[in-house]
């Protein structure tokens, strides 16, 4: 699979060497399929920005013509709520979701040229504006998997972290941090993780201050599980991928990706692993030891 986003490159410092990895910047997205056309994991799968797992064990993919689902047989379908918005973030806590990014040309429902926060409490089914519109573009975005009134997020602007503590509806500025992924920590309140150019960053207190971790690979895509306290996976800028089992365990390395991989996600026991890389969607049930491919791309 071909990744045709265009992209503005943020250095991450590896040992000796610099490796380039893509903040996508896109144009407002047409539909890519009619109400009788069965959507195309190609097309989809070229512009994706984030992944979640619902409450059925579908894997959510977020990309350039809205959210998209993929069940276990890998068959996929969407936009969900028949939105082919443009997902530059998305975060997910059940099937409760949340998108920022860009509304499509054609749209009637929401303005330009930033959809702010968007919300949906019935897993994609219907899309309400939140907060923010027609101001916000999220890139980055996460929720408290066990508290989705927690939100964080980072704008294509170049504005410090936004923190908000009641779903999205009113917004506190944070630190001002350059970071690939947002994720919040599912067990803790106030523990928000950030892969920097440096390295991986926490806060202890909700985004307003961040100090590096020692001994974690130079990440870029970050997820943790919901029901596993302190258990972290994420791909480092050489294609690794690496898992933490708890905080009292050390990163180990569990295979690599093909290509560069532009999205991942985690089940919320952390034997699930999803993510999207140049095969298209693949996934593992073990803790990323070994790996198959849901839907090719």
């Amino acid at each position: 699979m071909k990744n045709r986003i265009k992209k503005n490159a943020i250095p991450l410092a590896a040992s000796a060497s610099i490796v380039a990895i893509a903040l996508a910047g896109c144009a407002s997205p047409a539909p890519i399929a009619g109400a009788d056309t069965a959507p195309s994991a190609l097309n989809v799968f070229e512009h994706v920005h984030g992944l979640g797992i619902d409450s059925n064990d579908n894997v959510l993919v977020a990309s350039h013509s809205g959210i998209y689902r993929v069940d276990a047989a890998g068959e996929l379908s969407g936009p969900l709520g028949g939105e082919p918005f443009d997902a530059m973030g998305f975060a997910a806590a059940g099937d409760q979701y949340f998108v920022s990014g860009h509304p499509s040309s054609s749209s009637s429902t929401f303005e330009g040229p930033n959809l702010g926060l968007l919300s949906s409490a019935d897993a994609g089914e219907s899309w309400a504006s939140v907060s923010l519109a027609g101001a916000t573009d999220f890139h980055s975005l996460t929720v408290n998997q066990n508290d989705p009134t927690q939100l964080y997020g980072l704008s294509s602007d170049g504005a410090p972290l936004s923190a908000s503590t009641d779903g999205g509806v009113t917004w506190s500025a944070g630190a001002s941090i350059e970071a690939y992924s947002l994720v919040a920590d599912p067990s803790s309140a106030e523990r928000l993780y950030a892969t920097t150019p440096d390295g991986l960053a926490v806060s202890e207190n909700s985004g307003q201050s961040f100090a590096l971790t020692a001994d974690a690979p130079l990440l870029y895509l970050l997820a943790a599980a919901a029901n596993a306290p302190g258990m972290l996976v994420g791909v480092d800028v050489e294609g690794a991928v690496w898992v933490r089992s708890s905080e009292d365990e050390g990163w180990s390395a569990r295979g690599s990706v093909q290509g560069t991989a532009f999205a991942l996600t985690v089940g919320a026991e952390g034997d699930r692993i999803a993510l999207i890389d140049e095969r298209g969607l693949v996934e593992s049930f073990d803790g990323g030891h070994t790996w198959t491919i849901l839907t090719a791309g």
